[in-house]
């Protein structure tokens, strides 16, 4: 699925931001670095606890109707939020300390949250961690740092991930009605 034929990239994408106090200075410099770019809106939702900024952000994003809505949440690691946020329904948190790992999130599981960390990710990386992740379309083919299409992405993989997020939604509600039992 190339980029033209990709609903995400002809609509604006909102772009929920929330932070614990690790992550605040960070949340702030990618905020900015957002800003810049006018297919995004950003909507901050505040810095909090990091299991409190996590649930915060997550609801919105359950709440959102927008299918190309996304989040990014930040703390010391990104790896305490996303812990968080994967408890909820829908959504699927990625904690990203690299360009490759942000797109195969995105390419490959359809996250819909991003996570990073303030304590392991400089300002530079982080914003091109970024843009890897909001470029990135579901099943759509990933591109190397050199701009090369990934050579393991094939057909078998496209019709798998074509499926999978049915996948997904069953564990999840699996997992939801064992919770409940």
């Amino acid at each position: 699925m190339s980029s033209s034929t990709n609903p995400e990239h002809n609509t604006k994408r909102i772009v929920y931001l929330a932070c614990d106090g690790f992550g605040q200075e960070l949340q702030d410099s990618v905020e900015k670095h957002l800003q810049s770019n006018s297919s995004i809106e950003v909507k901050n939702l505040g810095c909090d606890t990091y299991y409190d900024a996590a649930q915060t952000l997550s609801k919105q994003i359950q709440l959102d109707d927008n299918p190309t809505s996304a989040g990014i949440l930040f703390c010391g690691t990104g790896m305490g939020v996303g812990i968080v946020a994967n408890k909820h329904k829908g959504i699927r948190a990625a904690p990203c300390e690299n360009t490759m790992s942000a797109k195969c999130a995105r390419a490959v599981n359809n996250a819909n949250v991003l996570c990073l960390g303030k304590l392991v990710t400089p300002p530079n990386l982080a914003n091109d961690i970024v843009d890897a992740f909001t470029n990135q379309g579901f099943i759509e083919q990933p591109k190397d740092d050199d701009g090369n299409k990934v050579d393991w992405w094939n057909n078998d993989v496209e019709n798998f991930l074509k499926q999978s997020m049915q996948g997904v939604t069953n564990v999840e509600d699996k997992a939801t009605t064992q919770a409940t039992s």
